[in-house]
């Protein structure tokens, strides 16, 4: 693992073994051309692939072994996730995974996890979150030993391709409830999206939807604390599918600078171009630290989740915008074109600053945290044994 005591932040050798498979794979398996396959589907996925990550232990990565998966941590899935972004992959795994997945893991109970998890992590089975509200909250109304569903949720991540809705609304007292609904339930209506960069989510009305109280997953009848630690945790997640995305455009925008030529020498060669890639390279490292530091904090009390993830987000949204600008301009026109992977990469850099709460939004979530004198007074990374 790596280390909060001593700063010794290097991978084990577990760590180093799954990033260099994970890019050994990619590299073979997931070009440019294979993204555009994928995203230009029906599905919006290769289900073949899909079956490829479940043998290769990547959909179990974060379960535990109880559950049929391998029992990593934060820092696997944030190694795997920065891969996926750097190669631009769009299946649906942090919408069926880290969401729907890390939901049913926390609140689930073993019956629960049994019933669906196998599948799951086979990758025979999807799932989707349902928790971003249309206007009004969707709430959950008592009807005799059940409850009635009712309200709206918008893009809802991978819920085009899921077989389960995990849906949220609101109980009595204004606490939060977790239901485990089929999408073929009546009731739903399930209205599909393409996202700006490719990936697919849709629009979901609940209209007095039935469910039995075994629905309410786990029992839990307050369940908004875990809500928020899964959703940070998709945060953290998706900032390091964000860096890897940056990488990769930081890294193409200096090989074209090295071979496109002006005025009888590489771009490269002029210094004002170099600063701006110097800059670049600033931005990218500057993301990194603040994925890596919401990576280590996700196990640390919810004041020093919400620093870490929301100050994340706002920091890696304002990088991302930097580099995707630049990277753009420094390519000239042709940065704009299908042909180049350039274009999807801002795209997603683009969805990363929208999804799961806007850069804007986070950068308020950070100012009200930091606002109190003992958060701010507190060291960023919280020292004691390492997990």
């Amino acid at each position: 693992m790596l280390r909060i005591i001593g700063v010794d932040l290097g991978y084990d050798t577990e760590q180093v073994i799954l990033r260099s498979s994970a890019e050994k794979f990619l590299t073979e398996r997931y070009d440019y051309a294979a993204f555009r396959r994928s995203s230009e589907s029906d599905a919006g996925f290769d289900r073949e692939l899909w079956s490829e990550f479940a043998r290769l232990g990547w959909i179990g990565l974060p379960f535990a072994p109880d559950d049929g998966g391998s029992g990593g941590g934060a820092v696997e899935l944030a190694i795997l996730m920065e891969a996926f972004g750097r190669h631009l992959v769009i299946e649906p795994y942090l919408a069926t995974v880290v969401l729907g997945g890390g939901l049913l893991a926390r609140l689930g109970s073993p019956a629960e996890r049994a019933a669906i998890l196998p599948a799951v992590i086979e990758g025979r089975h999807f799932l989707a979150f349902a928790h971003d509200d249309a206007g009004a909250p969707a709430r959950a109304q008592r009807r005799g030993t059940g409850y009635l569903l009712h309200g709206a949720k918008r893009m809802v991540l991978g819920g085009p391709m899921a077989d389960t809705l995990l849906v949220s609304a609101q109980l009595a007292a204004d606490r939060l409830g977790v239901f485990v609904v089929p999408k073929d339930t009546e009731g739903i209506t399930v209205r599909s999206a393409r996202l700006v960069d490719g990936r697919r989510a849709a629009d979901v009305t609940l209209a007095e939807v039935a469910m039995p109280q075994s629905a309410l997953l786990g029992g839990n009848e307050d369940a908004g604390m875990i809500v928020e630690a899964v959703i940070q945790q998709a945060i953290a997640a998706s900032s390091a599918d964000a860096v890897g995305a940056i990488a990769a455009m930081v890294k193409a925008t200096v090989d074209y600078t090295k071979t496109r030529v002006q005025f009888g020498q590489p771009l490269a060669g002029f210094q004002a171009l170099q600063h701006r890639m110097v800059r670049m390279r600033i931005a990218e490292e500057e993301a990194r630290a603040s994925s890596l530091l919401a990576t280590l904090s996700l196990e640390g009390p919810p004041e020093a989740r919400v620093r870490a993830v929301s100050g994340a987000k706002a920091k890696i949204g304002r990088c991302a915008r930097h580099v995707h600008q630049e990277a753009i301009q420094l390519h000239g026109a042709i940065g704009t074109t299908g042909e180049l992977s350039l274009g999807a990469y801002a795209k997603r850099l683009i969805a990363y600053e929208i999804l799961l709460g806007s850069t804007r939004a986070h950068l308020r979530r950070y100012a009200l945290a930091i606002g109190d004198p003992e958060v701010a007074a507190r060291g960023l990374v919280m020292s004691g044994e390492p997990a």
